[in-house]
C-alpha cells in the first residue's frame, strides 16, 4: 500500500502534472487462478494486433513527424560534385503538408536547385537526451521529390505569417528581395519509427490528407518524465498486463491520443527487444486526459500485483513490434 501511495501521490501532484481528484475503483477480489504463462499471452497480445482501432496508421505518423518540428535537413545535388549535400533548414508546412522553406539567393542549396530542383528533406522528432532519450529512437520521416517556388499572391501572405510567427528571426528576412520561399513537393515519403521498429514507404496523397497527432509536442515531455520517475509503475504494468517478467528495461517511446507505446527489453541477458501498444480505452481530448488514464493503467497494474482483480482489468494491450535482429 506504501508503494501505491507513494506512486500515486507523485503523479497527482509530482513534476509530472497530473490532475489530482482521481476516483479509486470499487474493487471485488476474483478467486485466485493460475497465472498465464508469459509465451500464451506474448501470443495472445499479437494476435489482437490486427484488430487494433488505438493505433495510429504509420501515415498519421508521419504526418505528425513533419507536423511536430520546425527544422530539417534538405539535400540537394551538388552542382559540381553530383553528390548529395546536406544543409539544415527551417520551415512550416502548408495545408497538404508540404515543407516551406525560405531560402537565400546566395545560399548553395539554392544555387544546387536552380541547376537540378530534385532533393530530399529528412525531418526527425526532437530528442531529450537530459532524461535519457536517445536520437536513434526517435521518428523520422524523409521526403523525397522536388522543390518548387511559392507563387500564389494568397498563399504567399498565409505562409508569410505562418512562417514568421513560427521563425521570429525571419521577419526582416521576408522583406528582402534577395529571399524567396519555395516548397519541397513529395513524390515518396519515407517513415521510421525508430531504431529497429516499423519503418515503410507511405502513400503521399493519404500523407497530405492526414492529422497530425494532437498532443505530439506535449507529448515528449510527458514520455521522459515517465520514464525518468516511474520506472516502478512500468515494471508492473509490463508483469500484470503483458506477461514478461524477465525484463531488463521497459520505456516509453509515445504517447499519442490513441495510448502510448512501450519498448521491452527482456530475455536471458536482455537479449531481445519487443515493442508494445497499451490503449487508451476512452478518447483523449487534451493532455490532461492522458495523464489521467495512465494513472488508472499503474494503479490497475498496482492492484493486480496486490491479488485484486476485476472483470475487464487493465488497458487494450497488442504486440506491434518484434526485435529485427532475433
Amino acid at each position: 500500500m506504501r508503494r501505491l501511495a507513494v506512486a500515486v501521490l507523485a503523479l497527482l501532484t509530482g513534476s509530472m502534472g497530473f490532475p489530482v481528484g482521481l476516483q479509486r475503483r470499487t474493487l471485488r477480489t476474483l478467486p485466485s487462478r493460475t497465472r498465464v504463462a508469459a509465451v500464451e499471452k506474448l501470443e495472445a497480445l499479437e494476435d489482437a494486433a490486427e484488430d487494433a482501432s488505438y493505433l495510429m496508421s504509420t501515415v498519421e505518423r508521419a504526418r505528425t513527424v513533419a507536423s511536430s518540428c520546425i527544422c530539417g535537413t534538405l539535400c540537394t545535388i551538388d552542382k559540381d560534385g553530383g553528390v548529395p549535400f546536406g544543409s539544415h533548414v527551417d520551415y512550416v508546412l502548408d495545408a497538404k503538408g508540404w515543407p516551406v522553406l525560405l531560402v537565400s539567393d546566395q545560399s548553395l542549396h539554392t544555387l544546387n536547385l536552380r541547376e537540378n530542383p530534385s532533393a530530399s528533406m529528412f525531418i526527425q522528432m526532437p530528442a531529450d537526451t537530459s532524461r535519457g532519450q536517445t536520437n536513434a529512437a526517435m521518428s523520422r520521416i524523409s521526403l523525397v521529390g522536388t522543390v518548387v517556388p511559392v507563387d500564389d499572391a494568397d498563399e504567399l501572405f498565409t505562409i508569410r505569417t505562418d512562417y514568421t510567427v513560427a521563425h521570429e528571426y525571419a521577419l526582416r528576412l521576408v522583406e528582402s528581395p534577395k529571399f524567396s520561399f519555395v516548397k519541397v513537393r513529395p513524390e515518396k515519403i519515407y517513415y521510421v519509427g525508430g531504431f529497429g521498429v516499423n519503418s515503410q514507404w507511405v502513400d503521399v496523397e493519404e500523407y497530405q490528407e492526414a492529422s497530425p497527432d494532437t498532443l505530439a509536442l506535449e507529448a515528449q515531455k510527458l514520455v521522459s518524465k515517465i520514464n525518468t520517475e516511474q520506472g516502478q509503475d512500468l515494471k508492473s504494468l509490463t508483469e500484470q498486463f503483458i506477461g514478461i517478467n524477465d525484463m531488463t528495461e521497459v520505456r516509453v517511446t509515445t504517447i499519442d491520443r490513441l495510448g502510448m507505446t512501450l519498448r521491452i527489453t527482456h530475455g536471458p541477458g536482455g537479449q531481445r527487444t519487443d515493442e508494445f501498444r497499451v490503449g487508451f480505452p476512452i478518447k483523449i481530448l487534451n493532455m490532461e486526459d492522458a495523464k489521467s488514464e495512465i494513472v488508472k493503467i499503474f494503479q490497475e497494474a498496482w492492484e493486480k500485483e496486490q491479488g485484486e482483480e476485476w472483470e475487464d482489468m487493465g488497458p487494450p494491450i497488442v504486440k506491434t513490434t518484434s526485435d529485427i535482429l532475433k
